[in-house]
């Protein structure tokens, strides 16, 4: 099964990586097999949602806005072979030189309602100094897996550039509209889409009241510092292409010093369709263990509840 497009692997990486270096972006529609879509989204469905699982699997985040699979180097194959792609480490070669690693990863969601600030992410959060700012060049892959003609990803054009002058990362919605409202880029694309930006951007999704809306999105994070990343869970079973380069930038052997993003809890999850169902299916096995036996056998099969539950 392949990965990328033969028009994308068609590109000249010279020709990404002088894009980057002047607008601070890259985009190519129909980037993205959609034998590959399809294999990830399925992976993402087989993984479902943390509650109580042993295994790897969702969260979500700021008060449901928005739905994560962290570890995705744990949970699927198709995404292993998306991010140590041939094609990516020779873009990073290009891009960075020899010494690059790979520092964060994740599927997520964005649904309607939530309201992105403007931001940069040529940042850490350290376990031992919390929230600190990082001078590393770095490159951040973004892939939509779903059809985005609302809420897109949102890019200040050249802000790479100057944007290194400041040891902040945020800003407001009033600045940039008051200095950068012409420079502002959208990118609505096709499921299937990549852009390659510069992390030193600064960039936000844009704001959708859309109750419906979901953005389905691939992301990854390379910097030229190979000193610090997320910690990163990794199925050894995936490792069928391992050599120097993969072991470099998966980082083996280096300490992951960065916390994992993001940071949730059974607060930050929303009480929706599917955790109802979960916690409604909870509640009934525990009350169908006082029902009679001829009831309870009926009501497990209704209600696709196992016998040891």
């Amino acid at each position: 099964m392949n990965v990328f497009t033969q028009e994308f692997l068609n590109c000249d990486n010279k020709k990404i990586v002088n894009e980057i270096k002047t607008k601070g972006f890259f985009k190519f529609e129909n980037a993205l097999t959609q034998d590959f879509i399809n294999n990830i989204i399925d992976d993402v469905k087989n993984a479902d949602l943390s509650l109580n699982k042993n295994n790897i699997a969702g969260v979500y985040f700021t008060h449901g806005n928005q739905f994560f699979l962290t570890h995705m180097l744990a949970a699927s194959k198709n995404f292993y072979n998306y991010c140590t792609n041939l094609k990516v480490i020779n873009f990073c070669k290009e891009i960075f030189g020899n010494l690059f690693r790979l520092k964060a990863l994740r599927y997520y969601e964005n649904f309607g309602g939530q309201h992105m600030q403007w931001h940069t992410d040529n940042r850490r959060y350290d376990r031992d100094k919390g929230e600190t700012h990082t001078t590393a060049p770095g490159i951040i892959f973004l892939a939509y897996l779903s059809d985005v003609e609302d809420g897109e990803f949102q890019y200040i054009e050249k802000s790479h550039i100057w944007s290194g002058e400041n040891t902040h990362h945020d800003y407001t919605v009033d600045y940039v509209e008051q200095n950068f409202k012409k420079d502002v880029v959208g990118f609505k694309g096709k499921k299937g889409t990549i852009l390659i930006y510069n992390s030193w951007g600064v960039h936000r999704a844009k704001p959708t009241n859309n109750k419906n809306f979901v953005r389905k999105t691939l992301f990854f994070q390379v910097e030229k510092d190979t000193s610090q990343s997320e910690p990163i869970l990794l199925n050894a079973e995936f490792l069928n292409n391992l050599n120097d380069d993969v072991k470099m930038f998966l980082g083996f052997g280096k300490k992951a010093t960065n916390d994992v993003y993001p940071n949730t809890d059974i607060y930050t999850m929303p009480l929706n369709k599917k955790t109802f169902k979960i916690f409604y299916k909870w509640i009934l096995s525990r009350l169908v263990l006082y029902i009679p036996g001829f009831l309870r056998k009926k009501i497990r099969k209704i209600y696709s509840i196992p016998s040891n539950k």
